[in-house]
């Protein structure tokens, strides 16, 4: 049974390639330059750290970020999110971060970001906009397409869904420009040869950037840098994708991690969960830590009355260069100017006017 619905799941994202490499023109293809940071398969990979890094190095041109808004009530409408807030608590996890951390990037939220691009254009003229979670996007155009792969994940999940957790047939990863393969500082020595072996099968000529994540430290409630006592002890909560790489990052910095509580990725904490967390952690005498991503969902108010430590990481190259730098070195230029025939559109009825585009979506 689960190989039959394998081929019927394989069969289906065959159709839409097929669909949209015969019809071509239905793709937006935007004035600014689409990086894509998506994944192959499902669950974490890492790609909103590199997102910040990428739009901490390239600051000096014009950038916007296009996000799917995965699980929130804009997902099927359009959402952009801007500036210092407040803004809603219903947003995702990944929107508030980036909001956070750049306060002045316009992010756009919304399933069809074909249209989230289009207005993109016409308010702010990007020269470059960064589309999360692209890789399976295939009504926009894309310039360059960088794929994550785990490489802390199980060589049996290397399969279609729902025998494994491919989201595509990893042929795919020939389309590529560059693959990130990330938390390599986790994975073993043997098993990074292993998945590099594996990816060079795949795509042979595709390269490949291994990447790790380093902790930043750890930071209080008001953002405040810390160092935790030796004779503390945690309790770590987190709703990611693959919680095992944020309990290494804690006991990389020497913390002592006794319990943790693990909810489903992008969850919503509610006033009840986070009571419990805290009760939990009093009874103990643990203090309380979470991912930056998680803490973006808790009130200041809240977070300052659990006294909530959060833990800051950064995803870079191995090598130790920027991602800038190490993707150009493999002839691969983020910022490049596009040429004319890649900025041509096949038709302007794809534009709607300022006024529309008022009346169609719910915007800031």
């Amino acid at each position: 049974m689960l190989a039959y619905l394998t081929k019927i799941y394989g069969s289906l994202t065959a159709a839409e390639r097929i669909f949209f490499a015969i019809f071509d023109f239905l793709k937006y293809r935007p004035q600014a330059r689409v990086i894509s940071v998506g994944n192959l398969s499902m669950g974490g990979t890492g790609k909103t750290p590199v997102l910040f890094e990428l739009l901490d190095e390239l600051k000096q041109h014009r950038c916007c970020v296009l996000s799917r808004g995965y699980r929130s009530p804009w997902e099927r409408s359009f959402y952009h999110l801007q500036g210092r807030g407040p803004h809603p608590s219903e947003l995702t996890d990944e929107a508030l971060l980036l909001n956070s951390r750049f306060p002045e990037v316009p992010i756009f939220l919304g399933k069809n970001r074909h249209h989230a691009a289009i207005i993109a254009e016409k308010r702010f003229k990007p020269e470059l906009m960064l589309l999360d979670d692209g890789f399976q996007y295939r009504r926009l155009h894309k310039d360059i397409d960088l794929v994550l792969f785990d490489a802390m994940a199980d060589f049996s999940e290397a399969q279609l869904i729902p025998a494994g957790r491919l989201r595509e047939p990893a042929w795919r990863l020939w389309q590529a420009q560059a693959v990130l393969l990330t938390r390599c500082e986790t994975a073993s020595a043997e098993k990074q040869a292993e998945w590099l072996s594996w990816l060079k099968q795949q795509a042979p000529k595709v390269p490949v950037i291994r990447v790790q994540t380093l902790c930043d430290g750890l930071y209080d409630w008001c953002g405040n840098r810390i160092d935790a006592g030796k004779e503390e002890r945690f309790l770590a909560f987190s709703a990611i994708g693959r919680p095992a790489g944020f309990y290494s990052q804690l006991r990389s910095l020497g913390l002592n991690l006794v319990d943790n509580a693990e909810f489903r990725d992008h969850h919503r904490f509610t006033a009840a969960e986070l009571q419990t967390l805290a009760a939990k952690a009093a009874q103990s005498n643990l203090r309380l830590v979470c991912t930056e991503k998680d803490f973006c969902k808790i009130s200041p108010e809240i977070a300052e009355q659990m006294r909530v430590l959060t833990l800051r990481i950064r995803t870079l190259p191995v090598s130790g260069q920027t991602f800038t730098s190490e993707l150009a070195a493999h002839g691969i230029k983020l910022a490049e100017q596009k040429s004319a025939q890649s900025r041509f559109r096949f038709s302007d009825k794809l534009i709607p006017s300022d006024r529309q585009g008022q009346k169609s979506y719910k915007t800031l």
